[in-house]
């Protein structure tokens, strides 16, 4: 949380292009996100204190994280910080490094993400060593995880599968204005139920695609910030909470209300409710994901959310402002959430061109993981 000390802004956002990026390397990726992000902010890599990012592919203390970093940039650091929490670690980064530098133990960090992954055998026989012979055998990986929970939120709330496609068709239509996103050919809702399905109830447009790509954020102090001439986007609140083991247990994934407690804990640091925010970064590689958020964070009731989709509100021109990008969905899922904090950050500051969404003071972003026991929020402002 970043309400004491002397605050915290994020003063510059970049993305790599997305997709195969054949003849790119993973680090290369990295370094050019990290220098493209300083470059939007202003600020020379010799002002960088540290670099916060997520998990580690250390081996040994030999090339531990923090070293290979100072030997990327080419410079030391006085912060690394690294968190291994899935899909809830980008915001975590965020908050933990607009803490360090609110607190004054470091003025600049970057945080940055992405992958340069080989081909889809290649892919599948890493989730194999992941996950487990038998969960890779028996097609127990991620989306048949995800569509158990989806199926419980189904019978609670009377949610139906064209409603989820609501949400596919709506993030293909914010895409559509996004030069980067990968999916940028128009879906419409008789494409989703046409498309074949991958794990009931969940069809082809309504999981996220793997991909290639890298992202940074560059949190500093809001002084440090006012440099670019735009106006700050600060970290207003955050909030993070963990619950039990969720792969092994995804039929109660409802029940621990760990969104709810990383929401609210967001909320009471940065001091307004959802129903103040206007732009909504939640993170989703399953359609069903951003109904189920949008309520669990308190903006509407159980139910609302699917017929705020049937309406067509989620959608531009619509009344919530939803993965502006196109999300995880349509944009891509190289840097997980740190895309939304991204995307929200250049809404914010009046920079997201043709799907601009009209003055903007407040987003939050949400990510999870493990699917659905590991949380973190991320209040943002533009002041």
């Amino acid at each position: 949380m970043t309400d004491h000390g002397r605050g915290a802004a994020i003063a510059g956002v970049y993305t790599t292009d997305q997709g195969e990026l054949t003849g790119r390397t993973h680090h290369d990726v990295l370094r050019e996100a990290i220098l493209g992000a300083l470059a939007d902010a202003e600020i020379d890599l010799a002002e960088v204190d540290g670099v916060a990012n997520v998990r580690s592919e250390s081996k040994s203390a030999a090339v531990s994280a923090p070293g290979l970093w100072a030997e990327l940039l080419d410079r030391p650091l006085h912060y690394h910080h690294m968190v291994d929490v899935a899909g809830a670690s980008h915001g975590a980064c965020v908050a933990h490094a607009a803490a360090h530098v609110s607190a004054g133990l470091c003025d600049t960090v970057v945080v940055v993400s992405g992958w340069i992954r080989g081909s889809r055998k290649e892919i599948v026989r890493e989730m194999a060593y992941m996950h487990g012979e038998f969960d890779a055998s028996w097609g127990s990986l991620a989306a048949s995880w995800f569509a158990m929970i989806a199926r419980e939120f189904q019978r609670r709330h009377h949610v139906t599968m064209d409603h989820l496609g609501h949400v596919a068709v709506a993030a293909r239509k914010w895409a559509l204005h996004h030069p980067q996103a990968l999916r940028r050919t128009p879906l419409s809702m008789e494409d989703v139920r046409a498309a074949p399905m991958i794990a009931e109830p969940l069809r082809k447009f309504d999981c996220c695609q793997t991909n290639n790509g890298a992202g940074a954020v560059v949190v500093t102090t809001p002084e440090r910030a006012r440099r670019t001439g735009r106006a700050p986007v600060t970290v207003l609140g955050s909030g993070e909470c963990y619950t039990r083991r969720g792969y092994t247990d995804v039929f109660t994934a409802l029940d621990d209300g760990g969104a709810a407690m990383s929401a609210n804990r967001a909320w009471r640091s940065a001091g307004v409710t959802a129903r103040d925010v206007q732009l909504f970064g939640l993170y989703d590689p399953f359609s069903f994901m951003p109904l189920l958020l949008l309520e669990q964070i308190g903006y509407c009731t159980p139910g609302e959310a699917a017929e705020l989709a049937e309406a067509g509100e989620l959608a531009p021109g619509g009344s919530v402002a939803l993965n502006t990008h196109g999300g995880a969905l349509s944009w891509g899922n190289s840097i997980n959430s740190l895309a939304h904090v991204i995307e929200s950050v250049r809404q914010l500051q009046g920079r997201a061109d043709e799907r601009q969404v009209r003055d903007p003071e407040f987003a939050v972003v949400h990510g999870f993981g493990g699917p659905l026991n590991l949380h973190s929020t991320v209040v943002l402002a533009r002041r």
